[in-house]
């Protein structure tokens, strides 16, 4: 067990498969898929009843449920058993790397708060979607393109900083707690998820 053990107040949303995303069957994904995409609505309602926040998919929503998450957002000991295994991972590495590493992953958000994560990142990419025309949820099966491969993915961005541009995607929980990593260095801020929202807004081609 990664987390501490306690009860849990949030009603979570359980995953249909429990594997690596990497294990995946091209048909697993395809079910993972459906069953993102048929939870969205009923998680949106869930955490806007929870958090007592107006979840519009109005972009100004994105502060109001992010300062309500920096409120909320349970942070905890990393446990032994999973400092172990980074320590095993990192065998090969230099001490002085591993004792840095180890000291970053000190500390985890509880395991309440990484369920919250994601339902806030299926909100906010529902959010990017009902408010853009040509971004769309999607996956990809193929594991050696990236390693978002089986992942529900926003897609139809296009990054214009390179010539000739290139059509790009981006998983949004992956991003969202990226985002709320910000936590652990005091580094973040009530406007972080709407300023995400606009660096990929960038990316949208009209």
């Amino acid at each position: 067990m990664y987390w501490q053990k306690k009860k849990l107040i949030y009603d979570i949303l359980i995953p249909p498969i429990a594997k690596p995303f990497e294990e995946f069957t091209v048909k697993e994904a395809e079910n993972y898929f459906n069953w993102h995409m048929s939870n969205l609505n009923e998680r949106a309602l869930y955490l806007a009843k929870y958090s007592n926040v107006q979840l519009d998919y109005s972009v100004n929503s994105l502060i109001n449920i992010w300062t309500w998450f920096l409120k909320v957002a349970e942070i905890e000991k990393t446990q032994k058993e999973k400092l172990n295994e980074i320590r095993n991972q990192l065998k090969s590495k230099p001490k002085d790397f591993i004792d840095t590493i180890l000291k970053e992953q000190s500390e985890q958000f509880s395991l309440e708060t990484e369920y919250i994560i994601r339902d806030i990142a299926m909100y906010f990419g529902e959010a990017i979607v009902k408010n853009n025309n040509s971004i769309y949820w999607g996956y990809h099966t193929d594991i050696k393109k990236d390693s978002f491969a089986n992942m529900p993915l926003l897609m139809g961005f296009e990054d214009r900083d390179f010539n000739p541009p290139f059509q790009t995607a981006f998983e949004p929980v992956f991003i969202v707690h990226g985002i709320a990593c910000n936590i652990f260095d005091n580094g973040h801020n009530k406007n972080d998820l709407v300023n995400m929202y606009k660096k990929w807004q960038r990316m949208i081609f009209n």
